[in-house]
């Protein structure tokens, strides 16, 4: 029974961050196009963008803290199957998704003042700085989804215990 409320947890675990994208607000088409900028950030923007802020890095640094939270929450994952994750994911092409979000929202003049920005000292210790706040807010974050996600559990253990034994009677195998 531990065993697979434990697979149950990881199953979740894994699976929200996917349910909660498709929860989130999404406004109409519409209002969406309405508030594009008329110029939007270029992709040599961008590109400069993510090399000013170390984008590279920070990208390491998550993908660095995803295969430990996998291999916690999916613990039966094969190693090679974590290690071709990371590899995948190291060259995934992050510019262009990044270059398609930004254009929805920030104009050629944003991307400029930003630019200008990140170059000032102020902006410079702005990114040095990230990539501490951002392991911190992940190592946080985490905790606090454990917690969660364990208080949740624990409110509706009567519940999920009894969904178990549903779901075991129904795909119960014939006994021969």
């Amino acid at each position: 029974m531990r065993r697979l409320g434990w697979v149950l947890c990881a199953g979740l675990m894994v699976s929200l961050p996917a349910w909660a994208q498709q929860a989130e607000w999404n406004p109409d088409k519409a209002a969406e196009e309405a508030q594009r900028p008329e110029h939007p950030i270029t992709a040599a923007q961008v590109h400069e963008l993510m090399l000013l802020t170390g984008a590279g890095a920070l990208r390491k640094q998550v993908i660095n803290g995803m295969v430990p939270y996998l291999k916690q929450a999916v613990p039966f994952l094969p190693g090679d199957v974590l290690d071709d994750f990371e590899g995948r994911m190291e060259k995934a092409d992050f510019e262009t998704i990044a270059l398609t979000s930004y254009q929805k929202h920030l104009s050629t003049d944003d991307a400029a003042q930003l630019i200008a920005f990140y170059k000032t000292p102020t902006g410079k210790r702005v990114i040095a700085a990230m990539p501490q706040i951002v392991s911190e807010m992940q190592q946080v974050g985490a905790q606090l989804g454990r917690q969660v996600m364990a208080e949740t559990l624990q409110a509706h253990r009567a519940e999920i215990e009894a969904a178990v034994q549903k779901y075991r009677q129904q795909h119960a195998t014939p006994q021969h």
